[in-house]
């Protein structure tokens, strides 16, 4: 990302839009196309918001991340065409409950069990990718959520997990991930 003038950005705030229990993530996509060409788009925050870079780095946008000694992280966003793919999430692949409760008992006791359904976001995200990375091999992460996690799935994919899904109701699903 190159150096830039203040006046060609455009700065959201969503730190109070997060403590507040919502997600920001339709008010950025709805600035991000009133943006020109040669605007960036500075979004603060409290974390790091991966899955937004991700997501915006598949629309064709680079992103530079500043920390702050207050805690405030600042992320621009800049149009570069030459990272544009087709800006899709991941197909979600529907489970098979017979399949996923196979797997699951095929895991044995090499099942570590967490549950994030009464973490506000994006601690759901956060926590699945940190206990993720300690995993051995032959072991399965089962997790309880409120919901399949979009965002999350080309994350576990890159680190090459696979995802199995059980949605018991509209407030809760059980994941099972595992390395392929």
């Amino acid at each position: 990302m190159q150096n830039f003038n203040k006046n060609d950005v455009f700065t959201l705030d969503v730190r109070s839009t997060i403590q507040a229990g919502n997600d920001p993530f339709n008010d950025i996509m709805a600035t991000i196309k009133t943006l020109k060409d040669d605007q960036i788009l500075e979004i603060i925050n409290i974390f790091e918001p991966i899955p937004l870079i991700n997501k915006l780095k598949s629309l064709g946008y680079s992103s530079k991340t500043e920390r702050y000694d207050d805690g405030t992280i600042h992320t621009f966003f800049e149009k570069d065409e030459t990272l544009k793919k087709d800006g899709k999430l991941p197909e979600i692949e529907e489970s098979d409950i017979k399949v996923f409760d196979e797997k699951l008992k095929s895991f044995g006791d090499k099942v570590k069990s967490i549950d994030v359904r009464h973490l506000e976001m994006p601690e759901p995200m956060v926590t699945i990718l940190q206990e993720v990375e300690t995993l051995d091999n032959d072991t399965a992460l089962f997790v309880e959520h409120k919901k399949i996690p979009q965002y999350l799935l080309p994350e576990l994919k890159d680190r090459n997990f696979n995802v199995l899904f059980n949605e018991i109701d509209a407030n809760n699903t059980q994941l099972l991930i595992f390395r392929k």
